[in-house]
């Protein structure tokens, strides 16, 4: 398929926020559970923690401090902490949807982890000390105020929470674009960071050169939806109930075009889809920043890891990865389209050049793992997520004391 069908599927998802459906849908309420319901009801002690950032946004955190059958329910003084950081139209949410078995923050909690797992500005569990949400300053912001603002903050909470020194760092996508943007621009939070695991890292995406050419030059729809008074982009709650209810819950893969979409952007991976989460999914899906869009554009159409100033041709203050002083390891998917391999090792050459990486290693070798997989496949658990609890532990035992 054509990149700009591909685009013209984008263009139609973001341009149901102007349309209006009148026909009520009847949505499995279940599917809308917030991360701390979701947590609760899998058997799993559950905390909210708020967090300040220095330009007054305020981030809400939740953490399992214990595992579904540890005889303590809270955490235990000196527990090793590890703190999850989410992607582009996520939350924390996408670490505790897929059950006990499967996600991430309920199998490192079962492991003994303390784990906190954080919502970056502009998620459903974000505000602001004096700007409502309609306000286009509150959206004002990308992954580099993610790792300006919310990462140092979020770090110094869980520190301040637990009395520990250090906390381990896995990021996702854009979790890894803000860990490095932090590295850079806050170079002094190396210290309280064991080591980074970057799964599917959001650094190098020049493959998504025409992709980002076409949204952001030709049709320059962030300009076309400034213009319209939307502020954002999002998935709206009228059309959100329609998909979930009939078009991307179709029970045959070939009748499934949400299945299609997805897998143009992220990989083709069909047997890896749990129709039975795909509601709890698109439920969380959400809303981002028309700069997140901007900033991501310019990632790949430069081909360079830098900052949005300058406009979208010319690379803009370049995030330095020799500040980067953490063990690095990075985690790639072999069909990953948006954070392919080739861009993964581009990466992983750089931090070695700086001594900074531990190790660099696909999924598995998983012939089709894809972009979305990292948090949504049927078989995450076997295939990542209880792996990466032996990794952790290296880590821990190699760094934790330096």
């Amino acid at each position: 398929m054509t990149i700009i069908v591909k685009c013209v599927c984008l263009v139609l998802v973001i341009s149901f926020q102007t349309w209006n459906f009148t026909e009520a849908q009847a949505v499995n309420s279940r599917a809308f559970a917030t991360a701390t319901q979701l947590i609760s009801d899998a058997g799993y002690p559950v905390e909210k923690h708020r967090v300040h950032t220095e330009d007054g946004y305020i981030l809400q955190m939740h953490r399992i401090p214990a595992g579904r059958r540890s005889a303590r329910r809270t955490s235990q003084k000196g527990k090793k902490a590890v703190l999850i950081a989410h992607g582009l139209f996520g939350s924390s949410g996408d670490f505790v949807i897929m059950g006990p078995q499967r996600s991430l923050g309920y199998i490192l909690a079962d492991a003994g982890f303390d784990v906190w797992i954080a919502n970056f500005r502009g998620t459903m569990y974000s505000s602001h000390k004096t700007l409502p949400k309609s306000d286009a300053q509150f959206w004002d912001f990308s992954f580099h105020e993610h790792g300006k603002y919310d990462l140092p903050a979020t770090i110094d909470k869980i520190l301040s929470v637990t009395g520990l020194q250090k906390v381990m760092y896995i990021g996702y996508s854009m979790g890894s674009s803000s860990f490095f943007a932090m590295t850079d621009m806050r170079p002094e939070y190396n210290d309280k960071i064991v080591a980074s695991i970057n799964m599917a890292p959001g650094i190098y995406i020049e493959p998504s050169k025409d992709l980002f050419t076409f949204l952001l030059k030709t049709i320059k729809m962030p300009d076309l939806m400034r213009a319209q008074g939307v502020h954002y982009m999002n998935l709206p709650s009228n059309m959100r109930d329609i998909l979930i209810n009939t078009i991307c819950t179709v029970k045959r893969d070939e009748d499934d075009l949400c299945m299609k979409v997805a897998q143009l952007f992220a990989g083709d991976d069909p047997e890896q889809i749990d129709k039975d989460v795909t509601p709890k999914i698109l439920a969380r899906f959400q809303p981002a920043s028309w700069k997140q869009l901007e900033h991501y554009g310019k990632l790949a159409i430069t081909g360079v890891f830098s900052s949005l100033d300058g406009g979208l041709d010319t690379p803009g203050k370049i995030y330095d990865l020799k500040k980067c002083r953490v063990p690095v390891v990075i985690i790639y998917g072999n069909n990953d389209r948006l954070t392919p391999k080739a861009e993964s090792i581009r990466l992983a050459q750089e931090l070695n050049a700086t001594g900074m990486l531990d190790e660099v290693t696909p999924v598995a070798n998983w012939p089709k793992f894809n972009h979305l997989d990292f948090e949504f496949a049927k078989d995450v658990g076997n295939v990542l997520n209880k792996p990466l609890v032996r990794t952790i532990h290296n880590l821990f035992n190699k760094y934790d004391a330096l």
